[in-house]
């Protein structure tokens, strides 16, 4: 793994010294103004509220993969019936 290949979801000062290795750096919405200020890209939900999930879904849809994640998860839609056809 290179570094460039790392995302990282940063929300206080400590993590500065990271983001400038990293290939993707990112921020909480409630991240301390400093690391906002220095990401690729600030969540809309805050710390322990979905951050991670947020990123993770924005990486996957960058990569073109997410609709097949949503699509094997959702299943055969049910027919105007209700019933299920495989």
């Amino acid at each position: 793994l290179e570094a460039r290949e790392v995302a990282y979801l940063a929300d206080d000062l400590l993590d500065l010294a990271v983001l400038g290795a990293c290939g993707l750096s990112a921020a909480p919405a409630d991240a301390v103004p400093d690391v906002r200020n220095r990401v690729h890209f600030v969540t809309t939900a805050g710390g322990g509220r979905g951050a991670v999930r947020e990123l993770a879904e924005r990486i996957l849809q960058a990569r073109g993969v997410w609709e097949s994640i949503v699509e094997r998860f959702a299943g055969p839609a049910p027919d105007a019936t209700g019933a299920v056809h495989s």
